[in-house]
This record gives structure tokens, C-alpha cells and sequence, in this order.
């Protein structure tokens, strides 16, 4: 990225006069500056008109949720494009890119471009803005994906009074997630559309952040599977007062639902949201996969297909759409009665002596384990099967009173009574806790 880089300071420095004026909504709490409101968000206290020309590519860099919130509402019908770079490589950014960073980001900042090298750029042009999300790239160069703001708003539910029935409670969010990333960017968008996020980006671990979310009234959460099942486990779990808990971006299996459920009083839902098709669909019934319904054509509902096992998602705002405007999920599911299942991903599925074998499906089985908490399963090249499995796992409390050789021989074991020996990992290892991606996934390197 070779464009002109700006700081945003905080505010621009108007946040005491615009405030005086009109508090607003708080839509953006970190506990190191004011509160971002909703006035400041729609009088662009940032000054991000001034600083961006009309038409131009923007790349956003570093952390800051507040700067997310505010570029989404003052660039859109702005900026021709906007680049969500986060914390990826800077390489990955458009050269010509106006970048712009938070005053006090960690981000290395080159030298930055003064107002007046920005010109205003022709106001009554129409612009068509496309946001562009980046896959994580843990398995290669992070993919980019434009979407309208239509797509990537899909399943946000603005909040309203609640005056009649199906009326939605304002939420207080706690943010587990780069607010730049797909997931991350969702819970903005619900904070924009009428509920306030907590971002505690700055705590030093897990169990800290969910103590600064039970101090500051967090009462709803979105984290991918993974990481629920790692907040089961925390110490500052117990502060919690959840009543909203959305899960995504991995499988979510009955057992963790049951268990989120007998933790919390809260509603569960787990939604379909991805880098390439935005987000799809949610499930509120307790129970995993989704309604086999939701395969029937229905007006503003999201079109889905199953074509040879595999997800297709209809989204014409994605840059990744086929000619008939659907998306390739590449996650495999499998209708059963009136349900249907997620069983894994295409990618990730391999063979095994001949046998398909999907490593989702092994450690979802090994999860079941009294000696185990959380498992991943991972295939490796085998020059005599062609793949072997691997495993990971973190031991419940019974589990770790085994030494490594006893609990890898009861995993091997039990998986061998349940499943054809193709799916028996060679080599079960017990780990304190996983590694996450930047996307909240389980890392599977």
C-alpha cells in the first residue's frame, strides 16, 4: 500500500463539543476513551469525509472497533472500496489505498498524509461502495471477497422499542473478535444498528476480557465453537449474565448447545455467516444443523442448495459468486428427516486406505470422551494409506489424571469401537489448550 496513510485521532478531537451537544447511544465502549455514540457516528466526528476523497480506495488498518463503526457509516455511498487489512500483511492492501489507522494503534505507521493532500473529490457523483473482508489465510494468502453493505447486513436485526410481540431488548456486546474480520464485523453492525459493543481488545487474556465484559454488563456474546467451549472452562465464566450467546464459524455441535444452555439462561443461536457468502441464516431451536425447510425458495429468505454434498449460498453481492449468484460454502452437510447437518469441510476431508474420512466428524466423537474437554483431529500424508490422522486434545479433569500412553490407548480405543479403523487417529497428544486463529477457529497446522 503506497496511497496516503492518515491517523485518525481519537475523535478528531470533537468529541467534548459534539457530545456536549447530543450524547446519543453508546455504540463503542473500550474503557480507555469515551464512548463512541451514535451522534458521533452520524456527525463523522472522525472527520473521514474530510480525509478520504470521494471515489477512492480506503484500506483500514489495525484493531480499533471504533474506527470500523465509523468508517462503515460515513464510507458507505463514499468510498469506492473499502479494505478491512486489520492485522493482515499490509501487502495485501491496494497500492493506491488511502490507509487509514487509529492515533495510538500498535500498527508501524509510515509517515502520514496532512488533510490538505486529500482532495473532497466530486460530490454529486454516485458512488457504489464494496467492502472487502479477507479470509484469515492460515492455509495460504488471505482470499479477498467484496460485498455490498446489503450482504454483510443480512441477519442484523436493527432494535426497535418493544412495543409488540418479536420486538428485540437492546444488547450490550462483548467483542471476541477482530472487528475486522467477518465475525467481528457482524457484532459492529449489530452495535450500529441499535445495541453498544464492549471491546476489551487491550485485556491481556481470555479469562481477563470475560471479567471486563461481567463488569460492564456484557449480557451477549458471539464466538465460534472453539471458544466457547474454552469459556465453559474459565474461571470468570461463573460473572457472566449472558442472555443472548450466537455461535459460528465452526460446527456447532448438540452437546456444546446443551451445554451453553444448562450454563446460561440465555437464547442460543448459531449462525451461518462466511468470508465469501456474508451471512446466510440463524437457528434459535436448540438444536444443531438447520431446519430442512430453509431449503425451500421463500420471499426474504436466503436461497441455499445442496449440490453434491457441499453448501451453496445464494449471495449476487459477493465478489465470489457463480454466474447464478450462488457461493460454493465448501462445507459438506447432509439432510437427515427434518434437519440437515454439518459434517465437515470438502477441503479437509481425506482418504484413508481407501475410506473417506472426515476429521470433524473423528473429533466430535473423541469430544465425547469423559477424559476429554475439547479434541481437533488433523490428517497428515502417509506414503502407505496416503493420509493418517492426528489428534489433539485437552483433557477434562478425569483425563488428566491418565498418563499420555493410558489416555491415547482409551481415545484409540473408543474411537475404534465407534467408527470403521480408517477414522482411528495414529497418534493422540494432550495439549494444555489449542491455538486460535485470528478468526476464533481452532488452528489446525
Amino acid at each position: 500500500m503506497n496511497g496516503p496513510e492518515v491517523e485518525v485521532a481519537d475523535h478528531d478531537g470533537t468529541h467534548g463539543r459534539a457530545g456536549a451537544a447530543a450524547v446519543g447511544r453508546p455504540v463503542v465502549i473500550d474503557g480507555r476513551s469515551p464512548p463512541l455514540t451514535s451522534h458521533d457516528l452520524h456527525a463523522d466526528v472522525l472527520g473521514l469525509r474530510r480525509r478520504v476523497p470521494r471515489g477512492a480506495t480506503v484500506a483500514l488498518v489495525g484493531q480499533s472497533s471504533r474506527l470500523v463503526a465509523s468508517t462503515i457509516v460515513a464510507l458507505e455511498g463514499w468510498a469506492a472500496r473499502v479494505e478491512f487489512v486489520g492485522d493482515l500483511s499490509p501487502t495485501v492492501g491496494s497500492a493506491e489505498a488511502v490507509v487509514l489507522r487509529e492515533a495510538g494503534d500498535d500498527a508501524p505507521a509510515a509517515a502520514y498524509a496532512s488533510h490538505g493532500e486529500l482532495s473532497a473529490g466530486d460530490a454529486s457523483t454516485d458512488v457504489r461502495t464494496l467492502w472487502r473482508v479477507f479470509s484469515s489465510g492460515t492455509t495460504g494468502t488471505p482470499t479477498p471477497t467484496d460485498h455490498s453493505l446489503d450482504s454483510l447486513t443480512r441477519r442484523i436485526r436493527p432494535v426497535r422499542p418493544a412495543r409488540n410481540p418479536g420486538d428485540r431488548e437492546q444488547r450490550r456486546w462483548g467483542l471476541l473478535f477482530s472487528p475486522t474480520r467477518m465475525a467481528g464485523i457482524q457484532v459492529v453492525l449489530q452495535a450500529i444498528h441499535g445495541d453498544t459493543l464492549v471491546d476489551a481488545h487491550h485485556a491481556a487474556g481470555l479469562d481477563e476480557r470475560l471479567q471486563l465484559f461481567a463488569g460492564a454488563g456484557v449480557d451477549a456474546l458471539s464466538a465460534t465453537p472453539t471458544m466457547w467451549r474454552m469459556i465453559l472452562r474459565s474461571r470468570a465464566c461463573d460473572d457472566l449474565r449472558l442472555q443472548q450467546i450466537t455461535l459460528g464459524g465452526e460446527i456447532a455441535t448438540q452437546s456444546l448447545i446443551n451445554a451453553l444452555r444448562r450454563r446460561f439462561d440465555a437464547r442460543v443461536t448459531h449462525v451461518y455467516a462466511s468470508t465469501e457468502a456474508g451471512a446466510a441464516f440463524s437457528v434459535s431451536d436448540g438444536r444443531e444443523g438447520f431446519p430442512r425447510h430453509l431449503l425451500e425458495p421463500a420471499p426474504g429468505r436466503v436461497a441455499l442448495e445442496i449440490r453434491d454434498g457441499v453448501l451453496f449460498v445464494r449471495a449476487p453481492g459477493s465478489s465470489t459468486a457463480q454466474p447464478d449468484g450462488f457461493v460454493c460454502t465448501g462445507d459438506l452437510v447432509e439432510p437427515r428427516g427434518d434437519r440437515v447437518y454439518f459434517v465437515g469441510r470438502k477441503s479437509q476431508t481425506v482418504n484413508v486406505g481407501g475410506d473417506k474420512v472426515s476429521p470433524e466428524r473423528v473429533e466430535e466423537l473423541i469430544r465425547r470422551h469423559p477424559a476429554v474437554h475439547d479434541a481437533v483431529v488433523t490428517p497428515r500424508r502417509s506414503p502407505i494409506t496416503g493420509w493418517i490422522l492426528t489428534a489433539r486434545v485437552v483433557p477434562s479433569p478425569l483425563g488428566s489424571g491418565l498418563d499420555p500412553d493410558e489416555l491415547q490407548s482409551a481415545l484409540r480405543s473408543f474411537v475404534a469401537d465407534h467408527l470403521p479403523r480408517s477414522h482411528t487417529p495414529a497418534s493422540i497428544t494432550a495439549v494444555t489448550e489449542f491455538f486460535l486463529s485470528p478468526t476464533g477457529k481452532v488452528s489446525r497446522a
